[in-house]
């Protein structure tokens, strides 16, 4: 992401969304643009692969892995949710996100991982304002940030290592099989800002079968998609909306239904 912060304080007023909500159903042009001259790189069949670039015109490189929602005004539902990385300036970042209806306007939240030699650490607790546009085509991040995102079948980068830790911001979980039967272990990285824990991300192995994935909630329930391939994982899954039960417990969160897992 590219922070404002880094030449100006100073936040843009909040930015009605400007494309109905419907406009996500359409299908909008793809693209493949190169980055960087590494092999082709998408976040898999169960996420919509973005690329960025300033608004500012400053360099850089990223990408965005999105996953809709079924948010709309007048809900506590995230209309997206989104993990990116990147570099700006020769500084790395990766960070989780998720954006919610604020009357018309659709607020973003977003929290920085940290601890992996990210160079950025920074926390975004409403201060990005979000618009759709194009059918989806492109997204727009301002206020705090201020980048636009497009849409790509492919594009040429390469992924950061696996993230091992969360960082401050994030409700840091360890993960085991809920009922021991499997081997693994994993790393839950769960928003704060925003609707607390509503959107996470995740990664680790089961069995040695490597996966790392987005999850939020829909009206029906939670899902989670599977970014695949790269650095990223060799498990490509994804799980409905509904197919997963986050229930608190003391010390965690069970994850039931699809999942049987145990966050501690």
């Amino acid at each position: 992401m590219f922070r404002l912060g880094l030449k100006s304080l100073t936040l843009g007023s909040m930015v009605a969304l400007t494309t109905a909500t419907t406009a996500l159903a359409q299908v909008p042009t793809l693209q493949n643009f190169k980055l960087v001259q590494t092999a082709n790189f998408n976040c898999g069949s169960h996420l919509r692969t973005y690329i960025v670039r300033s608004l500012n015109g400053n360099q850089g490189v990223g990408i965005r892995c999105v996953k809709l929602s079924a948010g709309k005004p007048g809900t506590r539902i995230p209309r997206l949710a989104w993990y990116g990385e990147g570099n700006w300036g020769g500084t790395t970042y990766r960070h989780v996100g998720q954006a919610i209806y604020r009357g018309s306007n659709l607020v973003g939240f977003a929290s920085d991982i940290h601890g992996n030699g990210e160079g950025f650490n920074g926390n975004f607790p409403g201060n990005l304002n979000v618009q759709v546009l194009s059918g989806g085509a492109r997204i727009r991040v301002t206020g705090a940030w201020n980048e636009e995102w497009r849409l790509v079948n492919t594009t040429n980068y390469n992924p950061l290592p696996r993230a091992r830790t969360c960082g401050g911001y994030f409700d840091q979980y360890q993960v085991s099989d809920l009922s021991d039967s499997r081997n693994g272990d994993g790393l839950r990285c769960v928003l704060r800002v925003g609707i607390k824990n509503t959107t996470w991300f995740g990664n680790g192995n089961w069995e040695g079968a490597t996966y790392s994935h987005l999850g939020t909630r829909s009206s029906a329930g939670y899902g989670a998609g599977d970014l695949c391939g790269t650095n990223f994982g060799t498990i490509c899954n994804n799980f409905d909306w509904g197919s997963l039960k986050l229930t608190p417990v003391p010390g965690g969160i069970d994850v039931t239904g699809d999942w049987n897992e145990k966050w501690r």
